[in-house]
């Protein structure tokens, strides 16, 4: 079959989108024909000069909430969202695959209808984080899609791919809710999880590699947290932790160094550091093999991240890590189940700078139960390390998103969900103005003891 992988904006354009990469690499592997649309970073480089903030993280709450979507964003980015659909036809492909994410849905879901309407016989499916039963549920009922994909997407794919391509019924297809060739809608139950060391090497050639602001690739270690952060997705998404090899992650490395001269990574794991023996496994065969790699990605505050770790990654190229702090106070971090001690924190912090890396962190405010006191706690650890700290990210105060542990235990955490961002704990003691005004605080406290802040557009 000839099939299209679309990603749609907002998010950073640092890179080439992994997801449907990754997705591409295998349904090529099985004999289809494959097109890459990343209409993120196309339209980014349309209207950066006047518009480009828009991709800021700060900045996300505006494609996420509809009404100001249609105000703000929808006339800006219009055109290019029809001219994607007109590339789309033009390409006479059999099927169109979406990637969705919070931020992108409002985009794609205008895309998706103008198909629909103008080519009701294209093959159209999603997959990505936002894709659940609530979702599926609503767009199959308006017959918008063909098929959506329940978690990781690359073997889910090939086998909705043979069903199309096929006159033979099927039953069910793992992980998949799809119309079967009687126009019913068949809920497929929960696929095994892939080994992520039997899938091969994502391929970047189809990109317009000068439309990134940076100057390297994605790449993944694992899939999967062996935390279980309470307002985190992520853990409920890949439901479990698994890992590549130490070997096949370096030869990664070299593939992309020896197709496209790109030795600069970034590691877009949930955490590098979620098996301590296979990073420091990687980072000998680097060292070993005399490589000029460099990395960065996120890791989780760990006592298991020693001196002598941190300063064998340092010397295998991680230029910085980016720590999930998100707290200076002990008891906001209980209630996070973050499973760790502020004084691993300030270890692990000091440990890591002084080892050279750059300490990045992410601050987290309006978590249930979160106090002022406890806000003038984390106010108070951010101003203790400051002389650790490259760049702190403060993003946007807490949503509730589903497929969390926070969002299932409402009640447990006191909470009321209101529209979008707007939830408060029953008693008021956290609203959605409250969440600002911390929020605001933070921001020009950051300023105030002179740490850089959020996520630049551009990066080296």
């Amino acid at each position: 079959m000839k099939v299209g992988l679309a990603f749609l904006p907002a998010w950073i354009p640092y890179n080439p989108p992994l997801g449907i990469t990754c997705i591409s690499a295998v349904i090529e592997r099985e004999g289809h024909e494959v097109s890459l649309f990343d209409y993120n970073a196309y339209i980014y480089d349309q209207i950066k000069d006047k518009h480009g903030e828009l991709w800021l993280m700060d900045e996300s709450p505006k494609w996420a909430e509809i009404e100001v979507f249609k105000k703000e964003i929808y006339p800006l980015i219009k055109t290019y969202l029809f001219k994607l659909v007109k590339d789309i036809l033009s390409q006479k492909l059999d099927a169109i695959g979406f990637s969705i994410y919070n931020s992108n849905s409002h985009p794609t879901m205008i895309v998706i209808q103008n198909l629909r309407r103008i080519f009701p016989e294209l093959k159209i499916f999603i997959s990505g984080a936002r894709v659940d039963e609530p979702l599926a549920t609503e767009l199959f009922k308006l017959k918008l899609v063909d098929a959506a994909i329940m978690g990781e997407g690359e073997q889910t794919t090939t086998e909705i791919l043979e069903y199309w391509s096929s006159d033979e019924e099927r039953d069910e297809i793992l992980g998949a809710v799809y119309f079967n060739k009687s126009g019913e809608v068949i809920w497929g139950k929960k696929r095994p999880l892939l080994n992520i060391k039997d899938l091969p090497i994502p391929d970047f050639s189809k990109f317009d590699l000068d439309r990134y602001t940076s100057n390297g690739f994605p790449v993944e270690f694992s899939r999967g947290c062996v935390a279980k952060c309470t307002f985190c997705s992520e853990t409920n998404y890949w439901v479990s932790f698994r890992t590549k090899s130490a070997r096949q992650i370096v030869d990664e490395f070299k593939y992309h160094y020896d197709n496209y001269g790109v030795n600069q990574f970034r590691i877009v794991d949930s955490l590098m550091n979620g098996n301590h023996r296979l990073l420091e496994d990687m980072c000998d065969i680097i060292l070993e093999e005399k490589h000029t790699f460099y990395w960065h990605g996120f890791c989780r505050i760990s006592n298991k991240l020693t001196p002598a770790l941190l300063k064998k990654m340092r010397d295998a190229g991680c230029t910085y890590i980016n720590y999930g702090i998100e707290s200076g106070s002990q008891n906001v971090l209980n209630l996070m189940k973050k499973r760790y001690k502020l004084s691993e924190i300030l270890e692990t912090v000091k440990h890591t700078k002084n080892s050279n890396i750059e300490v990045h962190a992410q601050i987290l405010i309006g978590f249930p139960g979160e106090t002022w006191f406890n806000f003038y706690e984390t106010l108070r650890m951010l101003k203790i390390l400051r002389g650790y700290f490259t760049r702190i990210y403060p993003g946007i105060p807490l949503s509730v998103t589903r497929q969390t542990y926070l969002y299932d235990n409402l009640d447990e955490y006191n909470v009321k969900l209101g529209s979008g961002e707007k939830w408060r704990t029953k008693n008021f003691s956290n609203t959605y103005t409250i969440r600002l005004i911390r929020h605001w605080i933070l921001k020009k406290y950051l300023k105030y003891i002179n740490i850089t802040q959020g996520y630049p557009l551009e990066v080296e």
